[in-house]
């Protein structure tokens, strides 16, 4: 079968690194990229288009890949669509609900296939933490914390970034992302209640903060600040369950800490579900002490262990072995493990297209949703 012949819209420095992660895909050919100017990096044999109408047009395509600024999403996804492309869409899906229902819509009508780019569905940490979360393996995931600090000033002012009419804002533009990390952990669960905060520097809104309670008790905060220099971009993200507390690295997580009451059975399963997972320290429950009360507080201090292998932790009674202290983490550098998120990505989205019944990891409802989320803390703090 020949390959599907692909077009990337938006050649800059994203557009580029998708196809630098998608060149080993035999089934993939990059025939055309539409950009603002023309990259030196451009194959030869790879078709330029300054005007992505133009391209549209002129190109015989199978799949377009859209990599422009968010507000633009709509009408480039919306006008291959109707030409019968399948396309995949940077996140945000859209700057707004109506403009990712209109793509939603669009896709349905023609039958032809659609997908967003929430890539960090692909990355195997999540996906492990996923099915610990689904199997219960720590019992009830009832937290999540993010904290982002990327880099600011490597964004000029004039950049499409900071212009909210192209971009909708850092929760929108870049939120989606961690907004919909919590979903896929949590199995899809309802939100009842978003608020958000912002701060400013100079008029600009550089931080940004949302805080979304979801159906059944799970609540989750959001940070993200795009104000320090590029040598302290970090990103840490707590996950906290009846029995453990997961701490990710990495806006693409590549790695973590665990600690973690757990079963011998239990912990085989993690070992199996978590990529290089290694066990630092074990203590047999038996040996645990309650210090969580001061010394003098009471009759008796420290308390005694609770009977047998019995804890009580969120209202649920569960039984352990041991506490376990660990870490897990992927090889590769980070370039390496993003690339191979948008792999994934991509590969999932050709058996998509191949198999009308298959039922991508990540779908326009996933797209919509997180942008619900971005869209309603966006509203809240700017009436705050």
């Amino acid at each position: 079968m020949s390959p599907y012949r692909l077009a990337i819209i938006g050649y800059g420095g994203f557009g580029q690194f998708l196809h630098h992660a998608w060149q080993g895909i035999p089934e993939l050919e990059l025939v055309a990229v539409s950009g603002r100017r023309k990259s030196p990096r451009i194959p030869v044999d790879v078709a330029y288009y300054s005007d992505w109408r133009k391209l549209l047009e002129t190109e015989r395509l199978d799949i377009v890949a859209i990599a422009t600024p968010p507000a633009t999403h709509v009408e480039i996804a919306c006008a291959a669509l109707e030409r019968g492309i399948h396309v995949l869409i940077e996140k945000p899906l859209a700057t707004t609900l109506q403009d990712a229902r209109r793509i939603a819509e669009a896709a349905e009508r023609t039958g032809v296939r659609a997908t967003v780019d929430l890539m960090m569905r692909y990355n195997p940490i999540l996906s492990g933490l996923r099915e610990v979360t689904r199997e219960g393996l720590l019992g009830k995931l009832f937290r999540v914390d993010v904290e982002n600090y990327a880099a600011g000033d490597s964004l000029p002012p004039e950049h499409w970034f900071w212009n909210w009419d192209l971009s909708g804002g850092i929760l929108v533009e870049h939120g989606v992302h961690f907004f919909d990390l919590v979903h896929f952990l949590s199995g899809k669960i309802g939100v009842k209640k978003v608020s958000g905060a912002l701060g400013r520097t100079e008029g600009r809104v550089d931080r940004m903060a949302a805080q979304v309670l979801h159906e059944g008790g799970l609540i989750a905060t959001h940070f993200h600040a795009f104000t320090r220099p590029g040598f302290f971009e970090e990103t840490r993200i707590v996950l906290v369950y009846d029995l453990a507390a997961v701490e990710l690295s990495g806006w693409i997580p590549m790695e973590g800490r665990i600690q973690a009451l757990v079963t011998a059975e239990s912990l085989e399963r993690l070992r199996a579900l978590l990529p290089g997972f290694h066990v630092e320290e074990e203590v047999p429950v038996e040996a645990l002490r309650d210090v969580s009360r001061p010394e003098g507080w009471g009759d008796e201090w420290p308390l005694p262990p609770a009977p047998g292998r019995r804890v009580f932790s969120g209202g649920r009674e569960y039984e352990v072995d041991v506490l376990v202290r660990g870490s897990f983490s992927l090889p590769g550098t980070k370039a390496e493990i993003y690339a191979g998120c948008l792999r994934a990505l991509m590969e999932d989205f050709l058996r998509y297209i191949e198999d009308p019944s298959y039922v991508m990891r990540v779908t326009l409802d996933d797209g919509v949703e997180c942008l619900r989320v971005a869209l309603d803390a966006t509203r809240d703090a700017l009436r705050g």
